[in-house]
């Protein structure tokens, strides 16, 4: 299973987003069962993107 247009295109947002935040991004994968990509960044950041390419913040941290 491959990541969906949808999904990579979060992805690079999602990434650049915390890029722009300098958090470093410490984990990114795809689950081949779920189709899901799991991000974990600085501040122990967790975020989820799912195949249709929403996202959300697993531990709804405050930014």
């Amino acid at each position: 299973m491959l990541p969906t247009t949808e999904q990579a295109l979060a992805c690079v947002r999602v990434c650049q987003m915390l890029s722009n935040l300098y958090k470093d991004i410490r984990l990114f994968r795809f689950d081949d069962k779920t189709g899901e990509i799991y991000i974990l960044s600085a501040d122990e950041l967790q975020i989820i993107v799912y195949r249709n390419g929403e996202w959300e913040f697993v531990n709804e941290p405050e930014l």
